[in-house]
């Protein structure tokens, strides 16, 4: 920053927080109970005080510069000390809270736990949003860089700034069609090699242990299709002689859609265990903390977490 901060007045970083959780000028103003042009207002003098527009426009609202991105993460851990010490979760007033949460989600999980999540919104807090981003490679960046609130996600990671806290496991199984004609139950090793499978395309393959496991074991398989997401799995395999894996948790909430038969793995495959994932900027901040405990009572109320 150019200038002296010593008069700053520090309601503008908390507005400033506000954009850049929700991306655009009008859902800051409506989340701080504030009207727009007293916000761009603040914003005016903030990005005067630090020397740069901190935003710029975007199709969906504003994107932060390089400088609003440097800042958001020391600003953050001091408003979640702020809040450590001055309120929790609890003291949320629910029914007026508005914020926008972006969150990424392995799509296994996303039937599974957010239906849950979604009804406890509708009821008790009809003002929070939630924006779910398919799972990639990049999950610790978004959340070091702010653009992601949460994570639930294959794999812990190792690093000091991310917090990870393991909620449960998925175990894979096998699905056919119903009363495929060369599968003979149980299903035995050599079918499950010989029959072309569905897999998904070579990024999300990357966040499972499936092929790595089989690789160990001494096992292939000829991946026949490639699918650019999990949920196009049940539908392919139902109307084909392809066969698929799934994990467990996902099938038992499909299977009812589907003409499709559930197979136990013929090899030992390891269970997939599945972490929660945020940045300490946010291990304070009691609407991330609510949206946490939220997950995981969803989480628990239909598989139990781990301990």
């Amino acid at each position: 920053m150019t200038k002296n901060l010593k008069n700053l007045d520090l309601n503008l970083l908390v507005i400033f927080e506000a954009i850049y959780r929700n991306g655009n000028i009008s859902r800051a103003a409506e989340s701080l109970g504030m009207s727009q042009p007293a916000v761009s207002n603040a914003l005016g003098r903030l990005r005067e005080a630090v020397d740069d527009p901190l935003f710029v426009r975007s199709p969906r609202g504003v994107e932060p510069t390089a400088k609003a991105r440097e800042l958001i993460h020391p600003l953050r851990d001091a408003l979640g000390l702020i809040g450590r010490h001055l309120g929790t979760a609890a003291d949320i007033d629910l029914a007026t809270y508005k914020r926008l949460f972006r969150i990424i989600i392995v799509d296994p999980l996303e039937p599974i736990i957010m239906p849950r999540v979604i009804k406890v919104l509708s009821s008790m807090a009809p003002h929070i949003d939630i924006e779910c981003t398919q799972a990639h490679t990049r999950v610790t960046d978004d959340l070091k860089a702010g653009t992601i609130d949460l994570a639930c996600f294959p794999f812990p990671v190792d690093t000091t700034d991310i917090v990870f806290k393991p909620i449960m496991t998925l175990d894979p199984v096998v699905v056919s069609r119903r009363d495929h004609p060369e599968i003979v139950k149980p299903l035995d090793v050599e079918t499950f090699e010989r029959l072309p499978h569905i897999g998904l395309r070579r990024e999300l393959r990357g966040l499972t242990e499936a092929d790595k496991s089989l690789s160990i074991g001494m096992r292939s398989r000829r991946v026949a299709y490639m699918a650019s997401k999990i949920w196009s799995i049940p539908a392919m395999v139902e109307r084909t002689d392809l066969i698929s894996m799934l994990p467990r948790a996902f099938y038992d909430e499909i299977k009812g859609n589907f003409a499709i038969d559930m197979h136990e793995m013929p090899v030992v495959i390891p269970e997939q265990h599945i972490y929660m994932l945020w940045h300490t900027s946010s291990e304070n901040d009691p609407g991330h903390i609510w949206l946490r405990e939220e997950m995981l009572r969803a989480v628990q109320s239909n598989r139990g977490p781990l301990d």
